[in-house]
């Protein structure tokens, strides 16, 4: 649900939480980034940094130049100017992927554990294909990056096309770079070779973390995912991931990205009208889901 007023959680001498919701929403996550829009246009003195994720706002700040009390007044008083959101700027990102690929499958049969898209279908009650249909016919909210450089949490913007299924029980010590993965309801891309407990279904030939800033999408920072984009999959064959991948690494790859604005309170109302189900518990927290790999 979303709390009534926002719970502030101080995390250390020099952080806090700012609370909006005890669920994975992504009408919470609106308001969460509202307040750190409304941040970043009216930034007071000691303030560091701000991390958006998909129910809390992070705030770091210096404390040396400001305090803890100081800073909860500042942002109540922003929230009475923001009572209700419209709108947010949001890039629609258009991500192509390698479905049910050769990489997902060699670290599964690594680490011992079934076929990850073979375990999502499954667990989903849904084919193979199924999967890739809900996948790539949803776009999906981004609600905040994190965990690793350029990695991102993002949750499908159609209620009935969300899929899902629990991470590994003992995760991988490693990672092929550019996999599809769920993590519980979480729909995100290994940016990096790096340990991981997702469940693996796929892989875009795209960088989404570009150190060297070889792709003018990028701009001044590695990270192409911002809170607040809307990704779209598009299924390609392993001859495209090949071509696309080849342009990538030229320096080359146009990404496929609109700038906009995105009607919020549309689609609340949509949401509202169609009746969104219950949200469906995250297989992470739930003991009776608590099937995964081995």
């Amino acid at each position: 649900m979303i709390y009534e007023q926002p719970i502030f959680r101080q995390m250390g001498d020099c952080s806090i939480n700012v609370e909006f919701g005890d669920e994975s929403s992504i009408p919470i996550n609106f308001q969460i980034l509202a307040l750190d829009k409304a941040i970043k246009k009216n930034p007071i003195r000691g303030l560091i940094e701000t991390n958006p994720q998909v129910r809390t706002l992070g705030i770091v700040f210096d404390q040396r130049i400001t305090k803890v009390s100081f800073l909860i007044d500042y942002i109540q008083d922003l929230l009475v100017s923001e009572t209700q959101v419209t709108s947010l700027p949001s890039r629609r990102l258009i991500i192509p992927a390698l479905y049910d690929d050769p990489w997902s499958k060699d670290c599964a049969e690594a680490f011992g554990v079934q076929n990850n898209m073979e375990y999502i279908a499954q667990f989903n009650g849904i084919t193979i294909k199924e999967v890739i249909n809900r996948h790539t016919s949803s776009d999906y909210w981004v609600t905040g990056v994190g965990f690793v450089p350029g990695a991102f949490m993002s949750y499908a913007m159609e209620p009935d096309k969300r899929i899902g299924a629990p991470l590994y029980r003992t995760p991988r010590t490693w990672t092929h770079e550019r996999l599809l993965n769920f993590g519980g309801l979480v729909s995100t891309i290994y940016p990096i070779r790096v340990p991981g407990g997702g469940q693996l279904f796929g892989r875009t030939p795209i960088d989404i973390f570009d150190p060297e800033l070889k792709n003018p999408i990028f701009g001044d920072t590695p990270i192409l995912s911002r809170a607040g984009d809307r990704h779209r999959y598009v299924s390609i064959s392993r001859e495209e991931y090949e071509d696309i991948r080849a342009a990538v690494k030229a320096g080359l790859y146009e990404y496929k990205v609109e700038n906009g604005i995105f009607d919020c309170e549309a689609y609340c109302m949509w949401l509202s009208k169609i009746g969104q189900p219950t949200q469906k518990l995250d297989p992470n927290a739930d003991q009776i889901w608590g099937k995964g790999n081995v």
